[in-house]
């Protein structure tokens, strides 16, 4: 069954929703975690998606999310007053 849920245009797929979607939203999902000699880690799931995690030497976190051509960016910086600011892009 496809739902389609529109956050962006009419041109955008649907989503799919079924026991397998459902199941990987609570983190039952296949797939194998890398860890590099750089220090990063990579996560490639069953559908070949990866997220990598790179640690930054000036403190900061960035989380890269590829799926096919699109790719999500999101740095997670420790701010000095104890707050954490993440930026997607």
């Amino acid at each position: 069954m496809v739902y389609n849920f529109k956050d962006r245009t009419d041109l955008e797929q649907g989503t799919w929703v079924n026991r397998r979607a459902l199941m990987a939203m609570q983190g039952f999902f296949g797939g194998t975690t890398t860890f590099n000699s750089d220090g990063s880690i990579t996560e490639t799931n069953q559908d070949g998606d990866t997220l990598r995690t790179i640690f930054n030497s000036n403190g900061t976190i960035t989380e890269q999310f590829t799926s096919g051509t699109q790719v999500i960016t999101k740095t997670t910086t420790f701010n000095s007053n104890g707050t954490i600011t993440e930026v997607i892009s």
